[in-house]
């Protein structure tokens, strides 16, 4: 017998019928209660325990000591497993080691790793968005589709080179898991480099997350099914048919029967309220008995919890509680259990003997192919290349996803310290290099805006056009409704509304981002929503067939609100993002307020959209939503067009409205006059764009479209005209953006008090301005391109 484990002994304390094993309880009675010649170590918990506190101690501290090199966590705590197993402390400290790490508590050290990897799996299920599939365009398709083209390419190849120079069955093995674990790009692991590096709201973030979702789902259907063809192969077709048609039961029913559970547990959660404790045990019970299962029919033990996960709705009460309850504990304490874990088992001093040339080739060709893989598809598709080799780089990390694939073939096939070695050190050097490189070719100064074009003038002229609509209160829903309603919504020009009612965050409450089409129940401190709800369904209900609404709640600190406004913009590919100007009128059309924190939100959104942003400056008098649509005959619009692309966006979205024909457009085109001192617009970008449209119009034929020019000076002949129209018109649309030098403006733009607004809509919002009257000021889309920059600066330019 093995005297460590199986001691014989006639202490009445250990006799147990039938049994000759010393029985050693798991929990120790004390340092102070020691018998003679008791470990305290030998107890197993305690044992654990004294693990534990080493372990994260030493993380700690080799976190710190890298912490002006912004390294992820997970190289602290490979780094804390090698130093204490065999490569340091095992070799020159061996008895310590074999005190503190024996092997018969290994077992217990690598089951709480599997239980938590359980569980991160789950997590990332529950995190995973499957709807960004239908967003997926050519470009993610065509990366995800080369990549699985480069696998099997280079598997094929490198199991021919190992055939040839190192023939042996279990190397083979180990090249099969290299290839994969090398080309396979791994979503969770993805997911936590762009929140490490704070890009995961980017384009860049965006495109890369896709990208990995799309592919990692294509891995698990190409390693489930190679999984299953290995046992048609080498057991029967009979058995193999079998495993298919149990995992695929096990799939139905997690993804139908425990799908309409989650269904039935948001239900009867009130809004804003989280889940109850019972339900979230509940649903922690279910993930280990789906895990245990899976394992029994045949699929990795987490694959089950994987795809549970993915059932669990995204987003708030039900899968924002499950997060906030179990994401502490499973990253916090059993990942870096895992990453320890394969330190420890990893013997550095194995690379001495001499790597196998096939593993070091396939490991080599398998990253060059896809870095090739991601780039070149990338670059076909206009990224830039600095964003393209980024990207390259971003789906080539690794990390906790891997080393649990590799700890977990560890135990299953022959063990060779050697190759798991190379394994670990391969995913060190990866997860160190990676986040260094990738700081240097990503500029991280914009965090939304991108390649996409997200804007009106852009857009065809019959899609879908998606616009957020963001209220602090009901006048402010009331307001933006009446722009929709001159919108006017019809079949070759439907609308997608997206109501965002934004409520300051108050008291230690958590931040929420509520979808009020869940179903849920209602909630009485929810209460004060609801006017601001009933806006939005009721011009849904006006028009039922060309208007698409979901209404929102965002509830967070006033300093951080712009994010989640900029990310439910990014999120549903919104055109254009309108904010309620930060001043309030009467009826008499005197000033009652003047928010410095809106304002402050405001600005910040203007800075970081990711499409174009319209502040709507609101002087007319509505008495609730019934005088929204007992509507005028005619609703008169005015574009105020002075060039440049913010006036371009303007005049798109108005003419969008000038569909209708209760709609009627008027573009006044400022021009300068002799007695300006400058020469005519010396660019002819404007000038092309709005002679396009003149003759487009002519050809169609749209009589209520009517062009006129204005001859000024400087800004105090804009600011004349300007006043003597607010009375003529109910809706004024004007661009935002004005260089300093315009003599459009000159003069105004010395006395803007509200730059946020630009010098014309500060003019609008100032006192001088008194008639019933709404004003859109509108910015497109900031998109980074260094040509779209050029042109823009041309557009602005005069000559004396």
């Amino acid at each position: 017998m093995n005297k460590e484990t199986t001691i014989l002994d006639d202490d009445f304390k250990y006799k147990m019928d039938g049994s000759c094993w010393k029985f050693v309880p798991p929990y120790s009675e004390g340092i102070w209660n020691l018998e003679p010649g008791e470990n305290i170590l030998k107890h197993s918990l305690l044992l654990l325990y004294v693990q534990l506190t080493l372990i994260f101690i030493l993380t700690s501290i080799i976190h710190f000591l890298l912490r002006q090199f912004q390294l992820p966590r997970l190289v602290s705590e490979t780094l804390a497993g090698f130093i204490l197993g065999p490569s340091v402390m095992g070799y020159f400290l061996p008895n310590v080691s074999n005190a503190l790490f024996p092997p018969q508590s290994e077992k217990i050290f690598y089951s709480l790793t599997i239980f938590g990897y359980i569980f991160f799996m789950f997590l990332i299920g529950v995190k995973m968005d499957l709807s960004l599939i239908t967003k997926l365009g050519k470009r993610e398709w065509c990366i995800s589709l080369s990549l699985m083209f480069n696998l099997l390419l280079v598997g094929m190849i490198c199991q021919t080179i190992s055939q040839i120079l190192e023939p042996q069955e279990y190397l083979d093995d180990w090249i099969d898991l290299f290839t994969a674990t090398t080309m396979l790009t791994s979503f969770p692991v993805v997911a936590c480099f762009l929140m490490h590096l704070k890009i995961i709201n980017s384009e860049l973030g965006h495109f890369a997350l896709s990208t990995a979702l799309l592919c990692d789902l294509q891995s698990v259907i190409l390693v489930n099914s190679y999984n299953y063809m290995d046992i048609i192969t080498n057991a029967s077709i009979r058995v193999g048919i079998k495993a298919m048609a149990l995992s695929l039961s096990l799939i139905v029913f997690v993804t139908i029967v425990l799908r309409r559970l989650m269904f039935w547990i948001i239900r009867r959660t009130p809004e804003g309220k989280p889940v109850k404790s019972s339900y979230t045990i509940f649903i922690v019970c279910l993930v280990i008995v789906v895990a245990v299962v899976g394992e029994t029919v045949g699929i990795q033990y987490f694959y089950g919890p994987f795809i549970f996960g993915l059932t669990v709705p995204t987003g708030p009460p039900l899968a924002s509680t499950l997060v906030e309850k179990l994401d502490t504990i499973v990253t916090g304490l059993f990942l870096p259990l895992m990453a320890t874990f394969c330190g420890l088992k990893s013997n550095l001093r194995d690379l001495s003997k001499g790597l196998s040339y096939p593993l070091v080739f396939g490991m080599t060709i398998g990253l060059f192919f896809k870095l090739i893989a991601v780039y070149l598809p990338a670059v076909w598709f206009n990224t830039h290349s600095t964003d393209a080799a980024a990207l390259s780089l971003i789906l080539t990390v690794k990390g906790i996803v891997e080393l649990g694939t590799f700890g977990t073939n560890f135990n299953k096939q022959v063990r060779n310290t050697g190759e798991f070695t190379v394994a670990v050190v391969l995913i060190l050097i990866l997860a160190s290099i990676i986040p260094i490189i990738v700081r240097k070719l990503h500029d991280f100064s914009n965090t939304y805006p991108g390649y996409q074009q997200r804007n009106i003038l852009h857009g065809a002229s019959n899609d879908d056009l998606r616009i957020l609509v963001c209220t602090h209160r009901q006048d402010d829903a009331l307001a933006g409704i009446r722009l929709l309603e001159i919108s006017h919504p019809m079949k070759e020009s439907p609308l997608s509304v997206y109501g965002l009612y934004l409520e300051p965050l108050t008291g230690g409450s958590t931040p929420l981002l509520i979808n009020h089409q869940l179903g849920q129940k209602y909630s009485k401190s929810g209460a004060h929503r609801q006017p601001i709800i009933h806006v939005f369904r009721y011009f849904k209900a006006e028009h039922p067939k060309f208007v698409q609404v979901q209404v929102f709640s965002a509830i967070s600190p006033p300093k951080v609100m712009h994010e989640d406004i900029c990310w439910l913009a990014f999120d549903k590919s919104i055109s254009l993002i309108i904010l309620p100007c930060h001043r309030k009128w009467n009826a008499k059309g005197e000033l009652i307020s003047d928010s410095q924190v809106l304002r402050n939100l405001n600005s910040k959104v203007l800075h970081k959209a990711p499409s174009s942003v319209g502040i709507l400056i609101d002087r007319s008098r509505i008495h609730g939503p019934s005088s929204i649509f007992v509507a005028p005959f005619v609703y008169r619009l005015a574009v105020l067009y002075m060039g440049g692309e913010d006036d371009m966006e303007a005049l798109a979205y108005a003419r969008r409205m000038a569909r209708s024909s209760r709609v009627h457009l008027t573009v006044i085109h400022f021009t300068l006059s002799k007695e300006s001192g400058y020469a005519r617009w010396t660019n002819t970008i404007d000038d092309e764009f709005l002679n396009g449209l003149k003759k487009n119009d002519e050809i169609l034929g749209n009589l209520n479209i009517i062009y006129k020019e204005e001859a000024v000076k400087d800004g105090s002949d804009t600011a004349m005209i300007i006043r003597s129209m607010e009375a003529k018109y109910d809706l004024v649309l004007v661009g935002r953006r004005r260089r300093s030098d315009s003599p459009f403006t000159l003069g105004l733009s010395e006395w803007c008090d509200l730059p946020e607004l630009g010098p014309i809509g500060d003019l609008f919002a100032s006192s001088d301005i008194t008639a019933s009257i709404s004003i859109l000021v509108i910015q497109q889309q900031i998109i980074r391109d260094e040509q779209n920059e050029a042109l823009g600066d041309q557009s602005l330019k005069f000559s004396k």
